[in-house]
Parts: structure tokens; sequence; C-alpha cells
């Protein structure tokens, strides 16, 4: 019989084999799902909501959620090949996700038809695609220039949390904490004739099972998407000299994304970001995400 329940912390390694057996089909996995899961569905259980299926101690799915001020992002569904399209994804999507309609709740979702359509009889409606980058080889050095100042933040700058806050449209501080202390984030201010413009992070420490050496860039942000432009292009220039491999998720309107790809950047994989707001809490033109994990 398939019981639906909240997660703890022992079913994190079931929790990712799913999670492995949706994105890695046809590759064995590795010796020890336990040691080589990320930590970041650990953080999402700490701070956010996590649900499992499971039928004789078998996770046969699990979907994780986090709430930041009247945001809710859905960060996980994920079920196994197996039992896909048996409802569980349906049934664990309003487990972690809120009935009521006074906030928001939105995800990426992935490029799987079944997925979006889930997502779209949910209530949320697709609103611009995500674009997944990365750079793995020789940058030309002229699309590194900017006339931006680069000055390492203290780590535990509130001030780092408020621009967040402005320009993404809700307050994280436990995210900020989190990529600080798991990721090797390494935080940024831009300052331009003086005053500063933006802020970012460089997460030296965020790779993927494909790309476990790569540096991720974000979040990165600033008030208008001409200083977004320049800060995300500064930061880029800062990473490169750092990391042999970046990594960057542009939201289709962001005016980084051509120039990126004009700087050899290539597209690894297309989100589509839905909401069940008609209205975005934030402005895709200025605002890079932290990535689909934790957006």
């Amino acid at each position: 019989m398939i019981t639906f329940r909240p997660a703890c912390e022992n079913d994190l390694a079931q929790a990712f084999e799913v999670f492995y057996e949706n994105e890695v089909r046809g590759e064995p996995p590795p010796l020890s799902l336990s040691e080589n899961a990320p930590t970041t569905l650990e953080h999402i259980l700490r701070t956010g909501t996590v649900y499992v299926a499971e039928d004789n101690r078998r996770i046969l799915a699990f979907a994780a959620a986090i709430t930041r001020d009247r945001v809710t992002f859905l960060t996980d569904l994920f079920v196994r090949p197996d039992q896909q399209s048996s409802r569980l994804g349906q049934r664990l999507l309003h487990y972690v996700m809120p009935s009521s309609t006074d906030g928001v709740y939105c995800t990426l979702s992935s490029i799987d038809p079944r997925a979006l359509a889930l997502y779209i009889r949910s209530g949320m409606c697709p609103q611009w695609p995500n674009f997944c980058l990365c750079l793995d080889e020789p940058m030309p050095d002229e699309k590194l220039l900017t006339d931006l100042k680069i000055v390492e933040a203290d780590a535990g700058d509130p001030a780092l949390v408020e621009w967040d806050a402005q320009v993404s449209g809700r307050r994280r501080p436990q995210d900020h904490a989190y990529w600080v202390s798991k990721q090797q984030a390494r935080p940024l201010w831009f300052q331009q004739d003086g005053a500063t413009i933006g802020y970012g992070y460089v997460r030296l420490g965020a790779g993927t099972l494909w790309f476990p050496e790569a540096c991720t860039l974000g979040p990165i942000g600033a008030q208008t998407p001409a200083e977004a432009l320049t800060c995300v292009l500064a930061a880029v220039g800062w990473a490169y000299q750092r990391a042999k491999i970046l990594r960057i998720d542009v939201p289709g309107p962001h005016p980084c994304l051509a120039p990126l790809l004009e700087a050899r950047f290539r597209i690894t994989y297309v989100e589509t970001y839905v909401s069940s707001s008609p209205l975005p809490f934030f402005d895709p033109r200025c605002s890079i995400a932290s990535g689909s994990d934790l957006f």
C-alpha cells in the first residue's frame, strides 16, 4: 500500500536515488549514492517541506518546496520511471504546495511535457524559458571587459540579504548562509563610479552530477537591466580567473543571454518558468537565480 508522509533525514539517500534514476538514465549509479548526494536536499528538508510516497519502505517518489516570504518554489518533484503516470506526482504536489491564494507558487519545469502539463493543471502558467548555460572552453578576452569595480563582501553582511530581497522578490537569509557554508560561495559587490550598483555570488563548490568541478554563478542582481548586464559580465570575468568550468542559469528576458552565448557559453538545458501569479514577483531582466535547486 502506498503511503504519503513527510520525509526525514534517513529518506534522503533514497530520494536522491529517485532523482538519479530520472536524470541519469542508462548509467550505473555511484557506488554510494548517499555519499554522492548533494547537500541541497538536506538544506531543503531543514528549511522547507519534503514529502515522500513509499511502498513497503521503498520510496517511489518525492517532492520538495521552500517558502520564502509569500513565495513558494517547488524545488523537486521526481517519480521513479517504473511508477510514472500513476498520479503520484499530482498527490505529492498537493502536499508540498500551498492551497492558499494569498501567496505565489512557482517552479522551473523540465522539458518533460507531462511535468509541464501537471503544473499548468495545478494553476501555474508558463511565463518564460530559463536557459542553463555552461562554459568549458577558453573565452575571448574582450568579452570580459567591463568598467565595474568588484569588491569582495563580508559573508555575513546583512546588506547582501537586503539587496537580494529587493531584486529577487523575497528575503532568504537561510539560503545565503547555505551558499557560503556548503558551496564555497564568494559574495561580491559591483561598483561603478564609487556607487554600488549590484551584488552577486560566485559559488566555487556548487558543481553538479554532470559538471562536478563547475563553479556556479548566482544569484546576481541589480536594479536596472543595463546594470544587471554589466554585473553578470563582471562576475563571469571574476569567476573565469578561478574556475575552468562555469555554470549560470539565465532567464530568457535577461540582457546577458546573447552576450554570454557570444562568449562561447553553450545551452545545456532549457526549463520553463511557471507561476501561479500573472505578475512576476521579481524582474527577470535584472535577476540571475541561484539555479534550479533553490531559484
